[in-house]
């Protein structure tokens, strides 16, 4: 008995099967495709153990620090000379006095910084008798005087007002006017106001230590008297300190008195300053017993 395994059941011949054929794989392709599994498997291992951008930077790869800019310098500006700070706030002052009314009521010849000056050319070219003062009544009687014969009635009442008018503003006009007088340096042809130091202390001996001159701050107002002792006081003591004092006057008793009256007195904007001064002088001169 024949097995026909080609055949259907009812005897007919199927066809024959195709012959299978192995594909032919060359030896390049084989060996190309093992080369490139594993290198697909190094680079799988890599990345799960060490990422390259964070674990092995590149040695190649430079990163220069950004520079930090630095703030901009700023350079401070030179302190202004005090002889010109003086004179702008000063010819500020005089020029607002030319135009209030009251002072031109008094019809002044000249602006009121020309005349105040030529007032106090006046007087320093006049000074009074500072020692011995009491030594006849004649003396005496003319340092009580003294501002009446040489400056005249008028002035006297125009300083008297405009000291009314300005309170606010004198104890800064006093101040600059101050630091122009005993500067040394201060000189300008616009504003031509010329006060030795020696001039000052003969006005400075005659209100601290003369009949005259002290009956003659009593009848001004508290403020008035208070900033001519203080700047008084501030011209003897630049005077013991140069050793020019020459005519002995002493100062340890009058500055225990003004800082008392000072104390007592609610007249003054700069009051703290002055007391301040006062007591650094009267630290100066009590341990020592000096003038």
């Amino acid at each position: 008995m024949s097995s026909s395994s080609n055949t259907t059941k009812n005897g007919e011949k199927l066809p024959d099967s195709p012959p299978l054929v192995t594909p032919q794989i060359e030896p390049k392709e084989i060996q190309k495709n093992e080369s490139a599994e594993r290198s697909m498997d190094t680079n799988a291992e890599e990345s799960l153990t060490s990422p390259p951008d964070l674990q092995q930077p590149s040695e190649n790869k430079n990163i220069e620090p950004k520079p930090v800019d630095s703030p901009p310098v700023t350079k401070e500006p030179p302190p202004k000379d005090p002889c010109k700070l003086a004179k702008e706030k000063l010819q500020t002052f005089f020029s607002a006095l030319d135009q209030e009314e009251y002072i031109r009521s008094f019809e002044l010849e000249n602006s009121s910084q020309n005349h105040f000056i030529a007032l106090a050319e006046k007087l320093l070219q006049n000074p009074p008798v500072v020692v011995r003062e009491s030594d006849d009544l004649y003396t005496m009687l003319r340092n009580m005087a003294h501002f009446f014969r040489i400056i005249g009635k008028k002035n006297i009442t125009i300083i008297k007002t405009v000291l009314d008018k300005e309170r606010d503003e004198i104890e800064d006009v006093a101040a600059e006017l101050y630091t122009w007088s005993v500067n040394g340096t201060c000189k300008s042809d616009d504003f031509a106001l010329h006060a030795s130091i020696s001039q000052l202390y003969e006005y400075a001996g005659f209100f601290l230590n003369t009949m005259g001159g002290r009956s003659y701050l009593f009848r001004r107002d508290s403020r008035s008297r208070l900033l001519v002792n203080y700047y008084s006081l501030l011209i003897i003591d630049s005077a013991n300190k140069n050793g020019t004092n020459k005519h002995g006057i002493k100062i340890n008793p009058i500055i225990s008195q003004l800082i008392s009256e000072m104390e007592s007195s609610n007249q003054l904007i700069y009051k703290e300053a002055y007391l301040d001064k006062l007591y650094e002088m009267l630290e100066r001169y009590q341990p020592e017993g000096n003038s």
